[in-house]
């Protein structure tokens, strides 16, 4: 505990100044100065003894974990306990990090009510980054009993505070693409077509093709027995999820400040997407699940449904950083490999600008192509257009910059001719569509039945 000299204390000791000038009256007028310090220093002693034990009962904690929305505003609970005489005024700090903004770095709380013990005090936050982050030591401070002095304590504690990417933007687009589908209230039904599970055997009917019939059945029986199947009820979705350096690059949404260090990154677009697309995976019935790689594969959450396994995903998300070094494609692919057994939509989130990344991408997604269904996406980088045939912004750029990004996006359209002949669909997207892009692409893989 902390003790400071209040005004009031500081304002009885300015008083010393007029008591030393009586001293210059006389020789009998110089005791009244030694005699008003030793008051003011036994008053001063008195306070601090009767207020010694203030302090002792008073507990401050606040919620054990908090959760927020980046860029949306939200609310810490801070629990405050006194048993034994609580004060009627408490100013109470809440020093957080700079990566939140907050309206006030101190309130001041009235403490009544008759025999209450337990108060809570709703103190508001403005998340600027995602992660988490751990709360620090909350600063009580109250007047002594008689005011000469203030006593400051500090409470340590062990919460933490996870901020999670906002949807509100994304939510607003996708309400906008199922209206226009016509999907609203819709539920998760079985689809006609031939699809790719068995279900039964029956007796063979003249048109049956030869590649349906069971031979081993059919020996059995006697007679020709052909296989009948249904399209999935479940399909497995992962969300392959690049985080290494190239995803730390700052996006450029329209009219935003590229030179905010908190603007949004690329990867922050990744977690915005696959948060999403977690979503609409649930409510079409499907299993979702989540691949997070770098310069090794850092996240892996086996496809799922349901509320827990929601929150399970949140929790994989919300502390995901970008990693300084590049991707290893060789550990990645081989882990995808070896774990994900049943065909699966894989779609890929990645930055596929720079060739030699490019190139080896090209050559190692032949490991999983033939077993699954792959979807690449990249962001589309500032500057990289066709020099003809697109409508551009007007903009201050040189030839010399519109030749080198009409270069970059010919190497990417050769890319995505190479990636196709493979059996590799690969898109480049702008920023603020991914969201919505992959909501579509993965609807129109359903629809198609390619699964």
């Amino acid at each position: 505990m902390r003790i400071v000299p209040s005004r009031r204390m500081l304002l009885l000791a300015g008083l010393s100044l007029p008591v030393a000038l009586l001293a210059t009256l006389g020789p009998g007028h110089a005791v009244f100065l030694p005699a008003f310090a030793a008051v003011l220093l036994l008053i001063a002693l008195l306070d601090l003894m009767l207020s010694a034990r203030c302090m002792q009962d008073l507990r401050i904690e606040p919620d054990p974990v908090t959760r927020l929305a980046r860029g949306t505003g939200g609310k810490l609970t801070l629990h405050i306990r006194c048993t034994e005489r609580p004060p009627q005024q408490l100013s109470i700090g809440l020093p957080m990090p700079v990566a939140f903004l907050q309206e006030k770095a101190e309130q001041t709380v009235s403490l009544s009510g008759p025999g209450a013990t337990h108060w809570t005090v709703a103190w508001e936050l403005t998340a600027r980054a995602r992660g988490i982050f751990p709360c620090p030591p909350v600063v009580a401070e109250r007047p002594s009993r008689w005011g000469l002095f203030a006593l400051r304590k500090s409470f340590p504690n062990e919460a933490e505070v996870r901020v999670y990417p906002s949807l509100r933007r994304e939510r607003r687009q996708l309400a906008n693409l199922f209206l226009n589908r016509g999907n609203i209230g819709a539920h998760a039904q079985r689809m006609v077509g031939q699809g790719r599970e068995y279900e039964q055997l029956r007796d063979y009917s003249s048109g049956d093709s030869m590649l349906d019939i069971h031979w081993k059945a059919s020996a059995k029986r006697g007679e020709l027995a052909t296989k009948t199947y249904q399209v999935e009820r479940t399909q497995e979705i992962y969300l392959v999820m690049d985080h290494s350096r190239l995803s730390g690059l700052r996006s450029t949404p329209a009219g935003g400040d590229i030179d905010d260090d908190y603007a949004e990154t690329i990867l922050e677009r990744y977690v915005t997407a696959a948060s999403v697309l977690s979503l609409v995976a649930e409510r079409q019935g499907d299993l979702f699940g989540l691949v997070g790689f770098g310069q090794r594969v850092s996240r892996f959450v086996r496809a799922s449904a349901g509320k827990q396994h929601g929150q399970v995903i949140q929790d994989a998300l919300f502390d995901l950083k970008t990693e300084r070094g590049p991707f290893d494609l060789d550990e990645l692919f081989t882990f995808l490999s070896l774990r994900l057994r049943r065909r699966a939509l894989l779609i890929f989130l990645t930055d596929l600008s720079d060739s030699a990344a490019a190139e080896e991408f090209r050559k190692r997604v032949k490991m999983v192509a033939s077993r699954h269904v792959v979807l690449v996406n990249s962001i589309r980088r500032p500057g990289v257009h066709p020099l003809y045939g697109e409508p551009k912004v007007e903009s201050a750029r040189t030839i010399a910059e519109e030749l080198s990004g009409h270069l970059r996006w010919e190497g990417l359209r050769h890319l995505q001719r190479e990636l196709r002949a493979g059996g590799v669909e690969f898109a480049l997207v702008d920023d603020e569509k991914l969201s919505v892009e992959i909501v579509n692409q993965y609807l129109a893989i359903k629809q198609r039945q390619i699964l």
